[in-house]
């Protein structure tokens, strides 16, 4: 597994192998980060660095303690769950409740 790091800071984690592949997709996210903010902060700048990493065992353990869509398990395909609370998801998940 590999993790997106920004500034110091494990943003993200997936499961797509080989490192060039976790890579373009964690890229990916580029634009979707600058809008989106943790904990108040913005998580991408725009500017600073983003650094693609071998993932820790604790960063891996919570990718597979995550509960997963059933349809993402069921899919071949990557997936990719952030690290860092992401603003205003919470509040939609205790609405489902």
């Amino acid at each position: 597994m590999f993790t997106l790091e920004i500034d110091g800071r494990a943003i993200a984690v997936t499961d797509a192998t080989p490192e060039a592949e976790a890579r373009e997709l964690l890229e990916s996210l580029a634009d979707e980060m600058i809008e989106l903010e943790s904990e108040g902060r913005q998580i991408w700048n725009g500017e600073s660095p983003l650094k693609v990493r071998a993932s820790t065992e604790e960063e891996i353990e919570a990718f597979e303690e995550a509960e997963m869509d059933e349809d993402a398990e069921e899919d071949d395909e990557p997936v990719v769950m952030f690290l860092v609370p992401i603003d205003g998801l919470e509040e939609d998940d205790e609405d489902e409740d």
